[in-house]
């Protein structure tokens, strides 16, 4: 080749260089930005997993506790360890729950670390980690959740009366309600409490309903106690620092160390107004009849809450829970 063929294939090259230089930066950047499409979706996928994992832990946890519920409800049999029972068969269920997203290349992880009591008795508190995985990303999130028992598309029912009533002819659904029939009477008469008959064919709520009276005061503040038979109709609960907590009442305790709940037990309704109102019976309140522990049932005087043609409907209620709900000291 002559000198002049060498400076046209020279001066050729330089000038496709620019064009091949502009082609790779070209196809670097394509490279990069479809790095980064990938990326962003991954992104977008993982943090919508670990969103949806957020959001139905309380509702796969409330399925947990009402089935728990309804096992000791169906059994009259206690849990032994509420906390780790519910906490295994939780972590058994989200274990499921997570093993849907393998076949979409997403590794998802939910470890239930602790489940307890709430600040609030009407809720449980979970405490969990989520930890979602996809390609070089990874995602993790700590939780601490309220279960609530009260709100939702299914009841959560007491347990407690199902347990205390077994070996003493069972207590009964009925209409929504737990009916006692003899169970009642033959416990407290089991246990030596005196005038025990008060509570044959008592009834008392079945699912767990937060009162909206509050303060409980209004209870007693309405001519006739209007709110107090609402509250009864209705089978409300309400806060208590001797009632105990809905994980112990999975255990059978009428009683425990923790912040829990109250509820009327309704004695049947006489044919006759009870003119003795010195009178005395096991106080009306869930946790009094309930105590077995030592001498935690005490009595109370009758109250007329409601009468309707020959039934007259009355509470015994000692003077402490009176002043809780308003109604007249004795």
């Amino acid at each position: 080749m002559n000198n002049n063929g060498y400076v046209m294939s020279l001066a050729s090259f330089f000038l496709i260089l620019p064009a091949f230089l502009l082609l790779m930066v070209l196809v670097d950047l394509s490279t990069n930005e479809a790095q980064t499409q990938e990326a962003n979706l991954n992104s977008h996928e993982v943090l919508g997993v670990a969103t949806d994992l957020e959001t139905n832990l309380p509702f796969i946890g409330r399925e947990v506790i009402r089935d728990k519920s309804l096992e000791v409800v169906n059994s009259g049999i206690p849990l032994s360890n509420s906390r780790k029972e519910v906490k295994e068969e939780f972590q058994n269920r989200m274990d499921k729950y997570c093993s849907k997203y393998a076949d979409k290349g997403v590794l998802v992880e939910c470890i239930i670390l602790k489940v307890d009591n709430s600040y609030d008795p009407f809720c449980v508190e979970v405490k969990s980690i989520i930890t979602v995985e996809k390609g070089t990303l990874k995602h993790n999130v700590n939780l601490t959740q309220n279960i609530s028992l009260t709100n939702g598309s299914f009841p959560i029912y007491d347990p407690l009366p199902f347990v205390k009533c077994r070996g003493h002819g069972g207590a009964t659904i009925k209409e929504e309600r737990i009916s006692y029939g003899s169970s009642l009477a033959n416990y407290l008469q089991s246990r030596g409490i005196k005038n025990y008959e008060a509570y044959e064919n008592a009834t008392s709520p079945l699912s767990i309903k937060k009162c909206p009276y509050d303060p409980y005061i209004l209870h007693g503040n309405t001519n006739e106690l209007v709110n107090l038979k609402n509250c009864i109709d209705n089978g409300f609960y309400h806060e208590s620092n001797d009632g105990a907590c809905f994980l112990c009442r999975l255990e059978g305790k009428g009683i425990c160390s923790h912040y829990g709940m109250e509820t009327f037990i309704i004695p049947a309704p006489t044919i006759s107004p009870c003119m003795n109102n010195s009178s005395t019976a096991p106080s009306s309140v869930d946790h009094v009849i309930f105590n077995d522990t030592g001498h935690g049932t005490y009595s109370g005087h009758p109250i007329l809450y409601f009468s309707s043609e020959n039934h007259y409907f009355s509470l015994y209620l000692d003077n402490s829970h009176r002043q809780k709900y308003g109604v007249p000291i004795f």
